[in-house]
């Protein structure tokens, strides 16, 4: 009993470390289709999370009294270029918005607004053989993220995580014919120390993590796409200064899309999903994001 009981204090002290920038780069179908030399895109993302429980190794799930929302949006600007044979697309994502409504068995957490850890990475393309049916690319993504977000060391919730993290990414599209299109992206992601972490400003390490992200997609028209997705998250147990803290990277999530171009230059996105499985953190009950992209 009292190893349980450690070990909830342990995660009702490690929720320090929620961050609204913690998981590894998402892929929205068709982000790895390689675009002409010259092309610019600027996207904007709204990300709204509804999470309804905490799950806490050894102790169990906490449900009653228990939830943390949030509102993300995502600034994102691409250009692709060529350097030598390979088209190249250097970019930034910058995140914004609110972490707030949070509740730990009836125990309020704060909220964090203001700015997330900002983002800059290209993709490398090593195969780009775009077809209307059978279209191949794989692309590797080297990927950063810098320490940059709104971080306060005595809240238990911030939308930036006072760390670097290095994640790399390696994305495969694929035309199987007859409007059908297969998405596979992989990453590891490694983690820098937090050496502000808590009320005690004690050092957050964490192992490295990995994860896998599917989509299926089918051509209703040359428009309009549907898509239906899973991703699986793995490792990356977090520790306080040496100490397992109870949080780790360990989700399985189920995700459905429909992407449409509403004009030659304008693409609509909207993106519905949830976590089907966790282990050491909370769970997402729902989460909803809408995209707008422009070519230009």
């Amino acid at each position: 009993m009292m190893s349980r009981v450690l070990r909830l204090a342990a995660a009702l002290a490690g929720l320090a470390g929620i961050s609204g920038t913690a998981h590894a780069v998402d892929v929205d179908p068709g982000d790895y289709t390689a675009l002409p030399e010259g092309t610019n895109l600027a996207l904007l993302y709204g990300i709204y999370t509804d999470r309804d429980q905490l799950q806490v190794p050894d102790v169990g799930t906490l449900k009653d009294g228990t939830r943390l929302r949030s509102a993300i949006g995502l600034a994102r600007f691409v250009h692709f270029m060529k350097i030598g044979p390979f088209i190249v697309d250097p970019q930034v994502i910058v995140p914004f918005g609110s972490i707030y409504d949070g509740k730990v068995n009836g125990q309020r957490l704060n909220k964090s607004s203001g700015i997330g850890d900002i983002t800059p990475f290209a993709t490398v393309w090593l195969v780009n053989k775009p077809d209307p049916d059978h279209a191949t690319y794989l692309g590797v993504s080297p990927i950063l993220t810098f320490p940059t977000g709104t971080y306060n060391h005595k809240k238990a919730v911030n939308l930036g995580g006072n760390r670097m993290t290095y994640d790399l990414q390696v994305g495969l599209i694929k035309g199987l014919g007859k409007g059908i299109t297969l998405d596979l992206t992989g990453d590891v992601i490694w983690y820098g120390d937090n050496d502000k972490y808590g009320a005690a400003k004690q050092t957050l390490s964490q192992d490295k993590s990995a994860s896998v992200q599917l989509w299926g997609r089918y051509a209703l028209n040359p428009k309009t796409s549907l898509s239906l997705g899973y991703a699986g998250y793995w490792g990356g147990k977090q520790q306080v200064d040496g100490l397992y803290n109870g949080t780790k990277t360990e989700n399985q999530q189920i995700r459905a899309a429909v992407q449409t171009m509403v004009s030659k230059s304008v693409q609509l996105e909207a993106i519905a999903g949830r976590m089907v499985h966790v282990e050491g953190g909370f769970r997402e009950a729902g989460r909803v994001q809408l995209r707008v992209l422009k070519i230009f």
